[in-house]
């Protein structure tokens, strides 16, 4: 007597079928990249809290390496930003890897002097050895630079948000001429002073 189970016809597409999901779950859907969205950011008191689905979506500039790093579900945990070699500083015009603000966000910041606490993990290999953070709007962009020591750490930076604010905006910077450097961003804290 056969069992029911192994009758070609509900055998063949059983296997099929588990054969597609094996196949589709080893190609990780799940990390594949987004569009940039904006964020809202999560509110602890006074501060604005930019971790973890705050980073599901930043800009990818062509001037930077962005990696979103994400758990087996595809939740983000920390972003990842490398320069490419010999980019120099950030210029004005420059946007470098932008967070995008909802809009009710970026109006609590807007046109306010804000300090960022930006924690961060040196990559294990080639760490880059500062960090400019910026609050952008329409016009130019202010970076403000601060030194990455090679250790995880916690870097601040005092910025002024533009009245047209979009954007907190990361720019890793470093000085070799061959290979790309950079850091990993496990959280942002801004405050409004």
């Amino acid at each position: 007597m056969r069992l029911w189970l192994f009758h070609p016809l509900v055998f063949f597409p059983l296997v099929l079928a588990l054969g597609l999901l094996v196949v589709g779950a080893s190609l990780k859907p799940q990390l594949l990249p987004r569009a940039p969205a904006e964020t809202a950011g999560t509110a602890d008191g006074q501060v604005l809290v930019l971790q973890g689905e705050a980073f599901n979506a930043p800009t990818d500039p062509p001037q930077q390496y962005v990696t979103v790093v994400r758990d087996f579900w595809g939740r983000p945990e920390s972003l990842r930003i490398a320069a490419l070699p010999n980019l120099g500083g950030p210029t004005s015009e420059e946007r470098g890897v932008e967070i995008l603000l909802s809009p009710e966000t970026a109006q609590s910041l807007a046109g306010r002097r804000l300090r960022a606490y930006v924690a961060y993990r040196p990559l294990p290999l080639n760490a880059a050895s500062a960090l400019a953070v910026a609050a952008v709007g329409s016009g130019p962009v202010n970076w403000v630079r601060r030194r990455t020591p090679p250790q995880a750490s916690i870097a601040q930076f005092e910025i002024v948000a533009p009245p047209d604010v979009r954007s907190i905006s990361l720019r890793v910077l470093h000085t070799d001429p061959r290979l790309a450097f950079g850091v990993e961003i496990v959280s942002i804290r801004i405050t409004a002073r």
